[in-house]
């Protein structure tokens, strides 16, 4: 079993489905119920007397939660199979190493992340339905905005705007030239990706307390890299404004680093994360998944 095999790989990941699927229904339904009531609650909280206030509302704490929620998932990469029973049922699948990561790399990443979306989709849907047929929101309370005008009701769904502010707004591409906007693109698709990796690795070697870790050593290293740009008084990204139109863009040095430091460091990290994950062991440190001594 050294080639990789999308077959085992395929049936290593429906092993961990099936293990976890209880897990991940509870999970949803918790999610659902949970965020259909920070809605209510949210909206009786807040200063909110018109439809597009709400939505705007809703998209700004829902994308902050989800982004959160969706980043702690990835960390878990090894939480499936933290238990003695299912970590040594597991290491005894028929596949390889490689095919084992990838397939809980997918599971945290992509699955988890997914359940967690369809619970932000599935409790705003309950709330449109609960306004839509009780409450003091029933009446067709119109906001709109824009042209051609965009309508909102108490019933609308906020899963647009918190799509809106998940996505990196960059500026319109027909009034930036190419080469700004291809840049802006490659180190927000480089910072992403490093991210993940830094959230792999993190739950890959630590047992307890993995996404704190990384989120540690990521804000560690924004702060350096910031301190840096601040002293050589550099930036990344300048725009050039006249009359409140955009007139040029200019790529700073730092943009560059990070394009190439970025993936670098985001390779080193899968590297070593399957590099850790190949040598686990039924027994573990209580706070490692590798033991550095034995090395």
């Amino acid at each position: 079993m050294n080639t990789f095999s999308f077959n085992r790989f395929g049936k290593t990941l429906r092993w961990v489905l099936s293990v976890n699927q209880r897990r991940i229904l509870y999970a949803i339904a918790g999610s659902v119920v949970g965020v259909f009531m920070a809605e209510m609650i949210l909206l009786r909280m807040g200063d909110i007397y018109s439809p597009l206030t709400m939505l705007h509302y809703y998209g700004q704490i829902g994308a902050a939660l989800f982004a959160l929620v969706s980043l702690i998932m990835v960390s878990t990469i090894l939480s499936s199979v933290n238990e003695k029973r299912k970590r040594e049922a597991f290491l005894m699948l028929p596949a390889n190493n490689l095919e084992k990561f990838l397939a809980l790399m997918t599971y945290t990443s992509v699955v988890c992340v997914l359940g967690v979306f369809l619970a932000f989709v599935l409790g705003d849907s309950l709330r449109m339905v609960w306004f839509w047929i009780s409450g003091p929101y029933t009446e067709a309370k119109v906001s709109y905005i824009g042209n051609p005008t965009e309508y909102y009701y108490w019933w609308s769904s906020a899963i647009p705007k918190m799509m809106d502010n998940l996505t990196p707004h960059i500026l319109e591409a027909d009034s930036c030239n190419w080469f700004y906007l291809v840049m802006y693109i490659v180190v927000i698709a480089a910072i992403a990706v490093w991210t993940h990796s830094l959230l792999i690795i993190g739950g890959t070697l630590f047992r307890k307390y993995s996404f704190v870790i990384s989120c540690l050593v990521f804000i560690l290293f924004w702060v350096i890299f910031g301190k840096t740009m601040q002293y050589f008084e550099l930036s990344m990204f300048t725009s050039n404004w006249e009359d409140g139109k955009y007139v040029s863009g200019e790529v700073g040095i730092p943009a560059y680093i990070l394009a190439v430091l970025l993936p670098l460091l985001a390779v080193f990290n899968y590297w070593a994360s399957f590099h850790i994950f190949k040598n686990l062991q039924l027994i573990t440190n209580k706070w490692l998944n590798y033991d550095f001594h034995k090395r």
